[in-house]
């Protein structure tokens, strides 16, 4: 077998999405004559913990482990604040504390690109080490966090070993930069960061079509797009259950640039007037404080549940159990290339999909394309698609959809990857 050295901060235990794409690689990897070899890090903070993805890690697999220094220690220190740190952490919110204020503005001009630049030295003497050891064919790191793609090009140069890059996300047009407040000295350090990873690597590959002609626009490289996926071993046993209630699921974090303020109201309206009975939309995950504000306003706490993160096998059977999901694309220039792995996930269930976000994006073109849902922009209001839905349950229509999504199986994307690999050899 020929063996590739995976570079990936997320690693079981961690939790949330970041994780999947490269743990459904390694695991399908074998199959095409790949063996991964996985370099993470030992100490790292997480989003969420999911002990549960541990059982997915492909038998036999070798895995190195290094420590970082982790600026979050020390902000959880200064602030207060336990446990893990949710996505939403460099949002902004209303009363915050000059600590609060002062810690962001340090991460957002000191740590550059982002705070896991602590990685970056071990991520080269171990690197080295492994390489020396396992005599790996190619290099693959994704990212975000993009600070190890640095990593990963000082280690290529070092060892004269092929890389290729893979972003789950932008870079400097990440949506979450709009958010943070950057002197123009960080701001031109990031980007020529940026460049010099584009520009170095072997291969570059994204997510979504968009966010490739994004950053093939900066650098002119060999760009290749392999979205995110589902697998389909992961709702092997889950049925969908009979109930008395409608649910609407949201699953995953919802930060502030990307919460559907419509949505809250079309939810009130319906609920004022009676149009709906026994309904139930939940919120799993990490959400923006507007969130709370919004339900209080339009007096939906009877309604919507907001639920903490569960294991990854506790969200599919919850997916597999709604009547209707929602997606939410980041309201925010350049996130017309999001692809995130809930949306294929959703579209396994085969349960509608109320989106909303840009109508030309590539999230917008896949429901359009297999015909499971509609995006919705954000000023536009989804009380009848939710009423239209509502009733076909309500009279026992079956809503469940039907189509083909072979290609977006874990299993086909490894094999496009495969693909990718063969070309840089």
């Amino acid at each position: 077998m020929k063996k590739v050295l995976i570079i990936t901060y997320y690693w079981p235990p961690a939790g949330g999405p970041g994780v999947q794409r490269v743990l459904k690689f390694a695991k399908y990897l074998p199959e095409f004559g790949w063996q991964p070899v996985i370099l993470t890090v030992e100490n790292g903070e997480y989003p969420a913990i999911d002990e549960s993805l541990l059982n997915e890690i492909p038998y036999g697999i070798k895995i190195y482990k290094t420590k970082s220094f982790e600026p979050f220690t020390l902000y959880k220190s200064v602030t207060g604040q336990k446990g893990n740190i949710p996505t939403t952490v460099l949002s902004r919110y209303d009363n915050e504390s000059l600590i609060q204020k002062l810690s962001k503005w340090i991460r957002a001009n000191v740590f550059i690109p982002d705070a896991r630049v602590g990685w970056i030295p071990s991520i080269i003497k171990e690197g080295k080490r492994i390489i020396e050891k396992e005599k790996p064919d190619l290099i693959f790191s994704s990212s975000p966090p993009h600070s190890l793609q640095i990593g990963a090009m000082k280690l290529s140069k070092q060892t004269g070993l092929k890389w290729i890059a893979d972003f789950r996300d932008p870079w400097t047009d990440g949506f979450w930069q709009k958010e943070l407040k950057r002197t123009r000295y960080a701001i031109k350090k990031d980007i020529a960061y940026e460049l010099s990873v584009l520009k170095n690597s072997k291969a570059v590959i994204a997510v979504s079509e968009s966010i490739a002609d994004l950053l093939n626009k900066k650098v002119v490289n060999k760009y290749f797009a392999i979205p995110n996926g589902y697998d389909h071993s992961d709702f092997d046993g889950i049925c969908k259950q009979s109930k008395n209630i409608f649910k609407i699921v949201y699953a995953g974090s919802l930060r502030k640039s990307q919460i559907p303020n419509n949505l809250f109201t079309a939810l009130n309206s319906l609920k004022e007037h009676n149009r709906i009975k026994n309904l139930e939309v939940d919120f799993i995950g990490t959400v923006h404080t507007d969130v709370i504000n919004l339900i209080k306003e339009n007096n939906l706490e009877d309604i919507i549940k907001l639920k903490n993160y569960i294991s990854h096998s506790e969200l599919i059977n919850e997916i597999v159990n709604a009547d209707m999901l929602l997606l939410s694309i980041p309201n925010t220039q350049n996130s017309k290339g999001i692809l995130t792995g809930k949306l294929f996930e959703y579209i396994a269930t085969k349960n509608f999909i109320l989106g909303f976000g840009p109508k030309d994006g590539d999230a917008a073109k896949i429901i359009k394309e297999l015909n499971c849902g509609i995006m919705l922009d954000f000023s536009e209001n989804p009380e009848e698609v939710i009423l239209e839905k509502y009733n076909n349950w309500h009279s026992g229509k079956t809503i469940l959809i039907e189509n083909d999504t072979a290609k977006y199986t874990r299993k086909n994307l490894t094999k496009k990857l495969i693909e990718v690999f063969e070309s840089v050899l």
